[in-house]
């Protein structure tokens, strides 16, 4: 094309070919220029290495954790700045316990600009970390920021829910963990867990609501059936239940979660000691009401004996005989008289042992007035209902219960 333009402009002036030259080279040149300037100022566009980083979190959800960290290499090999990549890479390490290697990962994340969602997952994985130092106060406060970064997560809530179970704090557990439950009304583990909260506020219809929506969320699910077996045998009370209703339901519920664990129940599990629990309340309260009918038996006998001893007093004070038809002591009361051969059984003298010497003035003679006063004595001399009736002679000393 050079060849054709010069030949071409051979065939006019020689100062006016020179001057269109010279500015065209102008323009050429002021159009290079201005274009290399704008390519220094703007980079090509970043690589988004999509598909690496798909295969890479597959292979972390499929426990290939080295597999993963292996793809993840490969996509920040592409786009060293891409957080996605990142995060799946520090998952995997934090699975194969390089948690130092997960923790400069994170260092890095939080230089490129993580989003909050990225944020939020690596919270939790810092949380768990103090979990296992038993650091429940560190690991709080890791699972707060993680809600606050994605405050639609439920399974975050969940896990914060849980911490504050630990730490025993129900008042704190509660509303997080009703927020989980809402969040994602089908997770039967925020179910569970705030079963527990109510349960540590004693609110036992609450919480076997939750633990039976658990259940229908996940009918295997082992956690939920201990759980309600423990509920039973916790609780201060049940509504129409008495203890060994209560305690016979706890100890039903925690051999069905043996039945489901199977083979898989730990040598340490505490079921059977939770059920051996549960029958020694039942031996206690056995005992318990048997101590508890002695000591009304025992009250009962007192109560007749001081009725019939105020009727003998009353009668006495007032110069008539006592009532002839007022109950005798049962036998075996403290001051009965035992019946036996050849007991007189209308003489009372000195010797008589109804009651102790000196507190029993002498019968009145049979011809007292029949209408004297003392024959409508007063609750006094009336034995109370519960008086049981008299009974056959009484037996030798030493046979009473």
């Amino acid at each position: 094309m050079t060849m054709k333009g010069t030949g071409a402009m051979t065939r006019g002036k020689p100062g006016a070919r020179l001057r269109r030259w010279v500015g065209a080279g102008l323009v050429v040149t002021l159009l290079l220029g201005a274009g290399g300037a704008q390519a220094r100022r703007e980079p090509p566009p970043a690589v988004i290495p999509t598909a690496e980083t798909q295969q890479a979190e597959q292979l972390y959800k499929a426990g290939r954790y080295q597999d993963a960290v292996a793809a993840a290499k490969e996509a920040l090999t592409k786009n060293e700045r891409y957080t996605p990549a990142m995060l799946v890479m520090a998952k995997s390490f934090f699975k194969l316990h390089k948690f130092e290697w997960m923790k400069k990962l994170w260092e890095m994340m939080q230089a490129n600009g993580a989003s909050n969602a990225e944020k939020a997952e690596i919270y939790q994985l810092l949380a768990f970390l103090e979990i296992d130092q038993k650091n429940v106060p560190g690991a709080i406060a890791l699972l707060k920021q993680a809600a606050e970064a994605k405050p639609d997560d439920a399974v975050i809530w969940s896990n914060l829910g849980a911490q504050y179970l630990a730490a025993k704090n129900y008042g704190e557990a509660t509303p997080v963990l009703e927020k989980a439950a809402s969040l994602q009304p089908g997770f039967a583990k925020a179910h569970l867990n705030l079963g527990d909260a109510y349960r540590g506020d004693k609110d036992y219809e609450k919480a076997q609501a939750e633990y039976q929506r658990a259940l229908q969320l996940f009918p295997n699910y082992a956690d939920a059936v201990f759980n309600l077996g423990i509920l039973y045998l916790d609780a201060d009370k049940i509504p129409n239940m008495d203890l060994f209703a209560k305690e016979n339901t706890a100890i039903q519920y925690l051999q069905k979660y043996k039945q489901m664990m199977g083979t898989a129940l730990a040598a340490t599990d505490p079921a059977d000691a939770y059920i051996a629990e549960a029958q020694d309340k039942m031996k206690k309260e056995e005992k318990r009401l048997e101590r508890l009918k002695k000591q009304q038996e025992r009250d009962a006998a007192r109560a007749a004996k001081k009725a019939a001893d105020d009727a003998k007093k009353a009668a006495a004070a007032s110069g008539q005989p006592a009532d002839p038809n007022a109950p005798a002591p049962p036998p075996g009361a403290p001051g009965a008289v035992p019946a036996g051969p050849g007991a007189p059984a209308s003489k009372a003298g000195p010797a008589s042992k109804a009651a102790p010497a000196g507190k029993d003035a002498p019968m009145p003679p049979s011809d007292a007035p029949s209408n004297s006063p003392v024959q409508k004595a007063g609750p006094a001399a009336t034995p109370p209902a519960e008086t049981p009736p008299p009974a056959a002679p009484a037996a030798p000393a030493g046979k009473r219960k």
